[in-house]
């Protein structure tokens, strides 16, 4: 091992990373989720897919993955199944713009979803109590907010660095 290697305090560096705490958090919360999930078919992305297409207001496929945070492929491969299983179709837009909409058995499904979704949610809430929950999802805002800063930073920087080539 090099000296420079033997400098390094890895047990602190896991322990204080904010992309550590975030991801192994995220991978409990999908499962707590999933497992309330599992009697409907479906796991937290599909549902959370489906509740974001009731919703009506987003104006795009693209609008759609930004608001789940996830890529265009990733919403593609989401929405597959979801439309083989009947509870979606594609609507064509003015524009050339497709969008997924509900189709009656998805609408019944997002009623089942909801009704899945509040049991997990209250038994974290409880487990948090509610000052506890609304603190939880302040950090993380905080959290999200801190790094569109540093990405819009580091955009600003970038084309900054591409003017003066």
């Amino acid at each position: 091992m090099t000296s420079d290697l033997k400098d390094i305090d890895f047990v602190e560096m896991g322990r204080t990373c904010f992309g550590h705490a975030a991801r192994r958090t995220a991978n409990l919360l999908t499962r707590h989720y999933n497992r309330a999930m599992a009697e409907l078919g479906l796991e937290l992305t599909q549902a959370q897919l489906l509740a974001v297409i009731a919703d009506g207001t987003a104006p795009s496929a693209s609008a759609i993955a930004r608001y789940l945070g996830i890529d265009r492929s990733t919403l593609a491969r989401n929405l597959r199944p979801l439309e083989a299983a009947g509870l979606i179709r594609r609507r064509e837009t003015p524009g050339r713009t497709v969008l997924p909409v509900l189709t009656a058995e998805g609408e019944q499904k997002v009623v089942e979803i909801h009704k899945a979704w509040q049991h997990a949610q209250v038994e974290l809430t409880d487990m948090l109590g509610p000052d506890g929950a609304d603190a939880v999802r302040a950090q993380m805002s905080a959290l999200r907010k801190a790094v569109h800063i540093l990405e819009d930073n580091d955009a600003r920087a970038a084309a900054n660095a591409d003017q003066t080539n």
